[in-house]
């Protein structure tokens, strides 16, 4: 596990609980979660690692998935009056971010070069 990873993995418990008291299961969970939200934003990236500028959207997407736990497959739940709803793409909100990261870390990227 990465430092950055440690970081990442303590943001999102401190965003789950604030008081720190954090079952040892649930951790295990959220590292799980963590490790597989990087994975998919490596993929994405076309990266070995997430970028430290964008350990944001690790984080967020995590939080989205521990959150959703139990709801996974579901668009919405509705119980007593409380409605809930989730987009099927936990990065899609991020998409703009992650597509400016691409073009400007492409060797193709969006940069002209005057000569």
């Amino acid at each position: 596990m990465t430092a950055m990873t440690q970081q990442v993995i303590d943001k999102i418990m401190r965003r789950i609980d604030p008081t720190g008291d954090i079952h040892e299961d649930i951790e295990s969970q959220i590292r799980d979660i963590c490790e597989d939200t990087e994975s998919q934003l490596c993929v994405m990236l076309d990266e070995d690692a997430v970028p430290d500028k964008l350990s944001y959207i690790v984080v967020a997407v995590s939080v989205k998935r521990y959150n959703r736990i139990g709801s996974e497959g579901t668009s919405s739940h509705s119980v007593e009056g409380e409605s809930m709803s989730w987009t099927e793409d936990p990065f899609a909100e991020y998409m703009r971010d992650i597509e400016a990261w691409k073009n400007a870390h492409s060797e193709y990227g969006m940069h002209v070069r005057f000569i």
